[in-house]
């Protein structure tokens, strides 16, 4: 093992740039000008690192709490149900908002 490495090899570093990089790309698709592209640029990633960070926080908690052997888990599945409902009920006031 390697010890001299500061930070540990991960997938997930490279999600801020993968956010900054399609956020930037999706915005110069809708806009010309640069001071919309970075203004619409920066909304669009707020609003995907929020998702992202739900869902994130969401499976943590569900995988935090665990219930001992042979309990069956309803409460994990009612928990996932309800944080699905939630997500998608924001993303649908959320398309009807901007339509």
């Amino acid at each position: 093992m390697i010890a001299s490495l500061p930070f540990a090899v991960s997938i997930y570093w490279h999600l801020p740039i993968l956010l900054v990089v399609v956020s930037l790309v999706y915005s110069a698709t809708r806009f010309d000008n640069w001071n919309m592209i970075f203004y619409e640029a920066g909304r669009w990633g707020l609003r995907m690192a929020l998702f992202l960070g739900a869902i994130a926080l969401g499976l943590f908690l569900l995988s935090s709490y665990p219930l001992p052997l042979g309990m069956f888990r309803r409460w994990e599945f009612a928990a996932a149900a309800l944080l699905l409902a939630l997500l998608g009920g924001f993303t649908l006031r959320y398309c009807k908002r901007r339509a």
